[in-house]
């Protein structure tokens, strides 16, 4: 926040009070980033190649960078998402995920395995110094698949293009 806008970006930081940042998401992951201590926040939308090309670690190095926050003050939370039950890719796409660690891979020698975005999310996550139970991704209804849950969730994957969007949220209170 503060700075000109990029062109296409999913994720935001700041550190400004009053102001609510969002992240969207139908199965991607919403994303929510507190750090109590610097006063800091951000949010990032998560899909499978934001996963992959680290939208999340991007979004705790530029907390970091900006308002000088450390790796064990800062809180994630990884809203609810597309579960690894609903969601497939075709087996070339599925070969990263595999090599980031196998159990982000069901049925893997399969066209189409079955891909859990949340476990590579976390996996990354502890990868970059987040700390493991500074990581909520499994408190209330937090696990659930939004494909499973039609009476919760929206979701592209279970209902096609005419989908809605759940938001993860946060800010600063003033």
């Amino acid at each position: 926040m503060g700075k000109k806008e990029p062109e296409f970006y999913d994720g935001i930081t700041t550190n400004q009070r009053g102001v609510t940042i969002a992240a969207l998401g139908a199965d991607c992951i919403p994303i929510v980033f507190a750090d109590p201590v610097k006063k800091a926040c951000g949010v990032a939308h998560s899909g499978w190649k934001g996963t992959l090309l680290g939208v999340a670690m991007a979004t705790v190095k530029a907390m970091i960078s900006e308002y000088g926050c450390s790796l064990e003050d800062i809180i994630v939370v990884l809203g609810p998402s597309v579960g690894p039950c609903c969601f497939t890719l075709p087996r070339e796409s599925a070969h990263s995920f595999h090599n980031l660690h196998p159990a982000c891979v069901r049925l893997f020698d399969s066209p189409n395995p079955y891909i859990d975005i949340r476990k590579a999310t976390r996996i990354l996550l502890e990868q970059g110094g987040i700390l493991s139970q500074n990581i909520q991704d499994q408190s209330q209804d937090l696990n659930l698949c939004t494909s499973c849950h039609p009476e919760k969730f929206f979701s592209c994957v279970r209902d096609g293009l005419n989908f809605g969007t759940q938001i993860g949220f946060i800010s600063i209170r003033e």
